[in-house]
């Protein structure tokens, strides 16, 4: 650690240098995982975020609810082998906000029962009821407030906004709750069917025929385009983190490479092996936490100053993580550096000396 302390010291414009480079990257990862992460946030808040542990669709729907569609029957008697079942139905909807000519915004409709335990938690305003709507609370963004008055678009009936609710996404797009009873008037094409049913419990039983069940993490997988979305984000990920590992593993090793004649004279003057290694290792750990602290606060400052629609996830515990996995590269490049260190000679040393 000395000798590592005095080298920083001595040498500081590059130190300096190397972790800038290190801090740029570990931000770019950070960013790029915040996005990508927001990304994935925003097309299933709604499925990651309810406490429902099993999903029960129509066989043929392959779990996909939009092609799902449960009868009155079936939902009975999943609702005597399972008490608390919470039977929901699903579309999309088209609509304007206090008047038929306004701005056309978009919206999952989903319908509930309105003391299922999939009932929205109320931030703002009330619970559904009547003809009452909560929705997510992003609409604020699209100028959406209490009390106003949803005109779906295009058959004019209306829905009163009475609540907001938050993490309430689906599809990248705001949902919007009412009351099934509602849902089945505003959708009599469905015939008094719903899209599934949401148990709480792991297992349903035995289901009536024509029904299979399904995990929280297979419905994720059965929702329309997010498989294909996170396969695609997940590559992004570790295509990033690849990469930049392998940038600052070369940049410690040419670093290494520099020093051969160093690392020569230490040996020629007593210095060991161990102790040789021990500062390489010690000053990319300095260097390295150095830049991930420094990138870590530029990116929650970053953070502040994006636009509020802008989709961007990410919490301490994943920032720990992603430095974790940094910092334990950034050390087995420094490992790769020590075949250098092995085999400087003293000698070779003292004669460019």
């Amino acid at each position: 650690m000395f000798l590592a302390l005095r080298e920083l010291k001595f040498n500081w414009l590059r130190s300096a240098l190397l972790g800038g480079i290190a801090a740029l990257l570990a931000f770019m990862v950070f960013m790029l995982l915040g996005l990508t992460r927001g990304l994935s946030e925003d097309s299933a808040a709604w499925m990651l975020h309810n406490p429902a542990a099993t999903f029960v669709t129509t066989t043929d729907a392959d779990g996909n609810f939009t092609r799902s569609f449960i009868g009155k029957e079936d939902v009975a008697a999943l609702k005597k082998a399972n008490p608390g079942a919470a039977p929901f139905a699903q579309s999309f909807a088209s609509f304007g906000v206090n008047s038929a000519d306004s701005t056309q915004l978009g919206a999952v409709m989903m319908g509930l029962e309105k003391d299922s335990f999939l009932a929205p938690k109320v931030t703002e305003g009330q619970a559904i009821g009547g003809s009452g709507a909560v929705v997510d609370a992003t609409l604020k963004e699209d100028g959406v407030q209490l009390g106003d008055t949803i005109i779906l678009k295009p058959s004019g009936e209306q829905l009163k906004v009475v609540g907001f609710t938050e993490g309430a996404r689906l599809n990248h797009q705001p949902v919007m709750f009412v009351t099934l009873d509602e849902w089945q008037t505003l959708n009599p094409r469905a015939g008094g069917t719903v899209s599934g049913v949401a148990l709480e419990a792991g297992a349903a039983g035995e289901l009536p025929q024509g029904l299979a069940a399904q995990t929280r993490a297979d419905a994720l997988q059965s929702l329309q385009g997010y498989k294909e979305e996170q396969g695609s984000l997940l590559m992004i990920q570790v295509f990033l983190v690849a990469v930049s590992a392998l940038v600052m593993a070369v940049f410690f090793y040419v670093m290494t490479l520099q020093k051969t004649a160093q690392f020569g004279l230490l040996k020629a003057i007593g210095a060991g092996m161990r102790t040789l290694a021990g500062s390489l290792v010690a000053q990319v750990l300095l260097l390295t936490a150095g830049a991930l602290a420094v990138a870590a606060a530029a990116m929650f400052g970053t953070v502040q100053v994006l636009p509020a629609g802008l989709p961007f996830a990410l919490s301490w515990s994943a920032v720990a993580q992603a430095s974790g996995l940094l910092l334990l590269v950034s050390l087995l490049g420094s490992l790769l550096s020590l075949r250098t260190i092995a085999q400087a000679d003293p000698l070779q040393a003292l004669g460019q000396g």
